[in-house]
């Protein structure tokens, strides 16, 4: 089976819609049965099921995931039609698919929509003039870095460095709510009934304190999403539009919750941030795979001695979103990304 998480889904809606007998089936691109994967094929000429799954895609992020040590997920979007490409995660990470419904903090992945909030509500771009303390008390926090500063530089090298001195600063002078608001926009609070799955994209609330605010900018604070909601941000960025994701071409999602993406002027500079991170940031390991944009994350948890990685982004029609569990670095996650990413 190439898609051991989407098993169950698979099985239980071909069976709804074709009766007793069902089959899994690889067909070309005319539709023609190539390769019946398992069960048997309905005789009486009952009306196949297309799901949105890219046989290419699912088996590269599955080879991705399993060839990592630790507990690693994968999700993959294409960002015209929102179909589902690939959900894939090791043993590692057991048998619940926490790709499609764990939540975790972000961490810095989170400075996509720190920076869609300070480009579109503090009317920052790109090279807009920021400061990067290694270590700096912002409101009665003290934040800092993981081993750098930058001293007076802009916001693109900032993000591309990943400087949580900064976003904690862009945060602080936003609204209670700005955060929550460059959230919705990239469809981390929207919510979708897909037919055979549950799914949870994230949940993005105003700051209660000052500090929190501060902490939520660099994605620590209370700020949770899953992998599949890093790869609806990514989408949403890429496509400029919002995204329904689907696993299915013959059964409509149903969408509980829409949103509406940022103007696409801000996305522009978006854009611009997130390529930097692969051509001069934290990101670059990914760099040999392409036209790759994206944004890492390292989320502490709990007493603070684990933390989650993440490498969030897209190239061409494919978004992505990779999370390892306890990984403490972001960097493992970019070189799975790029592994999955050239594999293609």
């Amino acid at each position: 089976n190439p898609a051991p998480l989407l098993r169950s889904a698979l099985t239980g809606q071909v069976t709804a819609a074709a009766g007793s007998g069902f089959a899994v089936q690889r067909v070309d691109t005319s539709g023609k049965s190539l390769e019946t994967l398992f069960g048997k094929p309905a005789e009486d000429g009952a009306k196949p099921l297309t799901s949105s799954l890219s046989l290419a895609a699912q088996n590269a992020a599955q080879a991705a995931v399993d060839g990592y040590a630790g507990s690693a997920m994968l999700v993959a979007l294409d960002t015209g039609s929102g179909d589902i490409l690939a959900v894939a995660q090791n043993a590692a990470a057991g048998n619940s698919p926490k790709a499609l419904s764990g939540l975790y903090e972000p961490g810095s992945s989170f400075k996509i929509a720190t920076s869609v909030a300070a480009v579109q509500q503090s009317g920052l771009n790109a090279g807009s003039p920021v400061d990067c303390p290694g270590v700096a008390t912002i409101g009665t926090r003290t934040v800092r870095n993981e081993g750098f500063e930058l001293g007076a530089t802009n916001l693109q090298t900032a993000f591309a460095r990943s400087c949580n001195t900064t976003f904690g600063q862009l945060a602080l002078a936003l609204p209670a709510d700005g955060l929550k608001k460059a959230a919705d926009e990239l469809g981390l609070n929207a919510d979708y009934e897909i037919p055979g799955i549950k799914t949870e994209l994230g949940k993005v609330e105003p700051a209660a304190s000052k500090d929190e605010q501060v902490e939520d900018g660099f994605g620590q604070g209370r700020i949770q999403a899953s992998a599949l909601g890093g790869a609806m941000m990514a989408a949403t960025v890429a496509a400029g539009k919002a995204i329904t994701p689907r696993l299915w071409h013959d059964l409509p999602t149903t969408v509980v919750k829409g949103y509406t993406p940022p103007p696409g002027a801000v996305l522009g500079e978006v854009r611009k941030l997130m390529r930097a991170v692969v051509t001069s940031g934290t990101g670059r390991a990914a760099a040999g795979a392409g036209t790759v944009f994206g944004k890492t994350g390292t989320a502490q948890f709990g007493d603070g001695s684990n933390a989650t990685g993440w490498f969030v982004g897209y190239r061409g029609s494919v978004a992505f979103a990779v999370v390892l569990e306890n990984s403490n670095d972001s960097g493992p996650a970019v070189t799975l990304a790029a592994k999955f990413l050239k594999a293609l």
